[in-house]
């Protein structure tokens, strides 16, 4: 199964990712973007 979560900002996307990664133990949590990607957080900073 494949579970796609998108939203406004702030609605809480994350928290709602991380939390069904924690339930469900054997899932995987792929980010759109990493955590560190300097030119995303670049962008974002704009």
């Amino acid at each position: 199964m494949l579970i796609g979560i998108s939203g406004m900002i702030s609605s809480g996307k994350s928290t709602l990712s991380k939390n069904l990664n924690k339930h469900y133990k054997k899932s995987m949590l792929l980010n759109e973007f990493q955590e560190e990607d300097v030119v995303f957080n670049t962008m974002l900073d704009w």
